[in-house]
């Protein structure tokens, strides 16, 4: 038997071959799957999730006429009385739907964003 070839740099070539190719496995898989919780949205999958999810609040900067604070604010609004006295079966199986909209609100005046 022959005694294992070496590296000029004395390491062993088998050795040096496995490391180089497990090296390239961890890399190769840390590109292919990226993490999830650093927040980074690089795919276009990813901001089409965000959009998917639902609305942001509105940025309420000037929109109360001079009223502060001027805040953001999630609104149930009121079922049209049209809506109330049809008594269709459509009507009845979303009985408990809540439309809900963002308004801008200071004290306890309500404003378009």
């Amino acid at each position: 038997m022959g005694s294992p070839k070496t590296h000029p740099n004395g390491l062993n070539l088998k050795k040096t071959t496995s490391l180089i190719l497990v090296l390239i496995l961890i890399i190769s898989l840390t590109l292919s799957f990226p993490s999830i919780s650093d927040g980074s949205d690089s795919g276009e999958g990813m901001k089409e999730k965000k959009v998917v999810l639902g609305s942001r609040p509105p940025r309420c900067m000037n929109k109360c006429f001079g009223c502060n604070p001027c805040r953001a604010a999630l609104v149930i609004s009121v079922r049209h009385r049209s809506e109330m006295a049809d008594e269709s079966v459509g009507q009845r199986d979303r009985e408990g739907y809540y439309h809900l909209s963002w308004k801008c609100k200071c004290g306890n005046k309500l404003y378009e964003p």
